[in-house]
C-alpha cells in the first residue's frame, strides 16, 4: 500500500512536470511528495528541550531508586551483547545496564537533567493508542488444610505439568513455549479451569493453602500473587509459578459481549459485585476464563516475570516482544472521558520500569501498573482504565 501511494505521487508529479515543461517552478508541496503516515507503532525521538518539559515524576524517588537497582539486579545477569527489542528499535542489555546504573542523582530535578543531557528520549507512536490498567496483590485469609468454610484450593505446579518449548518441532514458532501433560503417550492439553474446579487435581497434594472466597480465587489467578494469613499469625507471600497453558478471557469482555454490562462500566469491583449479586451465574462466567495459575511460596513481595520484586507504583507490566524487560520508561495517564480528577492534564506522570508481563497485557498498546498489596492498592488499580502516553528512555 505504501509503495501504490508513492507510485501515485511520482505520478502527478510527472504530469504536472509535462504541462509546466519543468519541475523547476513546482511549489514545494508538489515536488517533494511527502512520504505517508506510518501505520505500525514506532519511535519517534525527541530534542533534550522536549524531555526537560515531560519528564515531571509524581511519585518519591526512593521508589525509583529501589525498582532501578533491581532492573539491574535482572539486566547485568544477561549476556552484554543481547539484543531486547523496543518497538521499531533496539537496545542491548549491557547498554541498559550502563544506562540505569547512570541514574544517581540526589533529587528529581537534577534527575530529569541528567536523563535528558544523558539519555535519548522517545515518544511510542502507538496508532492504535495505549490502555493502562493496574493490578495489585490482595491479603486473603487462609488455612493449610480444608474445612467447610476455607474450601477453595491454591494450587502449586503439578508434576504432571510438562513445558515444552516448539522451536525443534517447529522453526516458525521460535521461542515459543506451551504446556500440556502426557497422556496414552501423547501430548494433550493441561486440564482447563472447569476440569481443575471440577476435581482434577483432588488428593493429589499439590494444595498451598485454601481460601474462603471463590471470587477472591479466581481474581488471584488474574493478579498473579496474594500475601496469605493464617489463623496463627504466619503469613505467607504467594506468587505466579506458572499455568495450565489455555486460553486467557477477560471476564470484563465476556459480560460486555452478552450485553451484561456496559463497556465503560468494568472495573475490578463491578466485576466482583456481578458475580456475588448473580450467584447461579458465578461458576459458567468463571469457567468461561480456561487459564488456571499455579503458586509458590516466596521471600518477599510480589514477584515479577523478570524475577525481581515488583515495586508499587513503579513496576509495570508489558509485552516483552515488544518493550524491553528490565527497561525504563516514561509513563503519562490521562484521565478517561467523564472521569473527574484534581489534575485535569494527567492521573499519573512518572518514570516506571519494566519488570512484569501478563497474557491480557499483550502488544505495544497495553500496559499495566502494579500499585501494591491491600484494599487501598486494590481501590486503584481496580479503577484504572485509561488512556496513557509512553516514553522510552535509551542510550544516547
Amino acid at each position: 500500500m505504501v509503495n501504490a501511494q508513492r507510485l501515485a505521487g511520482r505520478f502527478l508529479t510527472a504530469v504536472v512536470c509535462a504541462f509546466v515543461s519543468s519541475c523547476e517552478y513546482l511549489p514545494e508541496s508538489l515536488s517533494r511528495v511527502p512520504a505517508p503516515p506510518r501505520a505500525e507503532p514506532h519511535l519517534v525521538a525527541l530534542s533534550a528541550v522536549d524531555c526537560r518539559s515531560l519528564l515531571t515524576d509524581d511519585a518519591p524517588l526512593s521508589s525509583l531508586q529501589q525498582a532501578v537497582a533491581r532492573s539491574i539486579d535482572y539486566t547485568e545477569k544477561l549476556p552484554p551483547e543481547r539484543t531486547l527489542t523496543v518497538l521499531d528499535g533496539h537496545v542491548t542489555a549491557g547498554e541498559l545496564t550502563a544506562m540505569l546504573r547512570d541514574l544517581n542523582a540526589a533529587d528529581s530535578a537534577a534527575l530529569t537533567a541528567q536523563m535528558c543531557d544523558h539519555f535519548h528520549l522517545y515518544r511510542a507512536e502507538l496508532p492504535q493508542g495505549l490502555l493502562v490498567t493496574g493490578y495489585y496483590q490482595p491479603e486473603l485469609a487462609a488455612r493449610r488444610t480444608r474445612n467447610d468454610r476455607f474450601r477453595y484450593p491454591l494450587y502449586r505446579t503439578p508434576n504432571d505439568l510438562v513445558e515444552t518449548d516448539l522451536t525443534p518441532f517447529c522453526p516458525a514458532c521460535s521461542g515459543r513455549v506451551v504446556q500440556g501433560r502426557v497422556k496414552d503417550g501423547q501430548f494433550v492439553p493441561y486440564y482447563s479451569r472447569a476440569e481443575i474446579d471440577a476435581g482434577a487435581l483432588v488428593g493429589r497434594g499439590y494444595e498451598i493453602a485454601w481460601v474462603d472466597d471463590p471470587i477472591e480465587a479466581f481474581f488471584l489467578h488474574v493478579q498473579g500473587s496474594a500475601l496469605l494469613h493464617f489463623d496463627d499469625g504466619v503469613q505467607m507471600q504467594i506468587s505466579y509459578a506458572g499455568s495450565n497453558g489455555r486460553p486467557y478471557t477477560s471476564l470484563g469482555r465476556v459480560l460486555v459481549e452478552q450485553g451484561k454490562m456496559e463497556r465503560q462500566a468494568v472495573s475490578l469491583q463491578t466485576l466482583k459485585d456481578y458475580l456475588r449479586t448473580h450467584a447461579g451465574e458465578q461458576e459458567q462466567l468463571m469457567e468461561t476464563n480456561q487459564r488456571y495459575i499455579f503458586f509458590r511460596p516466596v521471600i518477599t513481595g510480589a514477584i515479577g516475570s523478570i524475577g525481581v520484586p515488583l515495586t508499587a507504583g513503579r513496576s509495570v507490566a508489558a509485552d516483552a516482544s515488544v518493550y524491553p524487560r528490565g527497561g525504563l520508561a516514561f509513563l503519562n495517564v490521562r484521565p478517561r472521558e467523564g472521569q473527574q480528577g484534581t489534575n485535569s492534564e494527567r492521573v499519573l506522570s512518572r518514570l516506571v520500569l519494566i519488570q512484569d508481563a501478563g497474557t491480557a497485557i499483550a502488544g505495544s498498546g497495553r500496559l499495566d501498573v502494579f500499585f501494591g498489596t491491600g484494599a487501598t492498592a486494590e481501590a486503584i488499580a481496580g479503577d484504572l482504565r485509561n488512556p496513557g502516553e509512553l516514553y522510552l528512555l535509551l542510550p544516547q
